[in-house]
């Protein structure tokens, strides 16, 4: 409920996730959104893929827990984790830019976050048949967490694969 009312926050508020341009990849009706709480910078991410399917991604916060949206059918077992594509940036750096890749099944291929100073970390997780696209908040903003998008809900018996996101940017001022 919290997590709902601070994305609707952000969305209304901000011109976060403002428009079609936002998005890297496609929109779904199966959506979640992985967002700091109570200020926490954004600074990585963890996709982990079962058969062949990003359905899992883990949003890392500074002095947070991670946040993690579970598509996958069954369990995430320690396999997987220690498989799975990572982009995690150094203490103290704020992302301020978003880049993603698809595969020739339009799955995320991998992800990119970028920060002001101009630092890239990639998390990889398949091959990319298209050229990195990139979405950056607007100058002086953050962002805060990503608004991710699957192909199928989750529970089924199978597994989603993560085919779009959107950066949640913030003033960060």
């Amino acid at each position: 409920m919290l997590t709902s009312l601070l994305v609707s926050l952000v969305l209304s508020l901000g011109r976060a996730g403002e428009g079609e341009e936002m998005v890297l990849g496609q929109t779904t009706d199966y959506h979640t959104s992985l967002i700091a709480l109570s200020g926490h910078d954004f600074y990585g991410l963890q996709i982990a893929v079962r058969r062949h399917r990003p359905c899992q991604v883990r949003a890392f916060f500074h002095d947070a827990p991670p946040r993690a949206a579970q598509y996958c059918f069954g369990r995430v077992t320690q396999r997987h984790v220690t498989e799975a594509g990572s982009g995690i940036l150094d203490a103290g750096e704020r992302v301020n830019g978003v880049a993603a890749c698809f595969t020739a099944a339009d799955r995320v291929g991998a992800v990119r976050l970028y920060t002001f100073s101009g630092e890239a970390v990639t998390a990889r997780v398949g091959n990319c048949v298209t050229e990195f696209r990139t979405v950056w908040c607007e100058r002086g903003w953050t962002v805060q967490g990503l608004q991710l998008y699957f192909d199928r809900p989750a529970g089924g018996l199978s597994h989603a694969s993560l085919v779009g996101m959107r950066p949640l940017c913030v003033d960060s001022a």
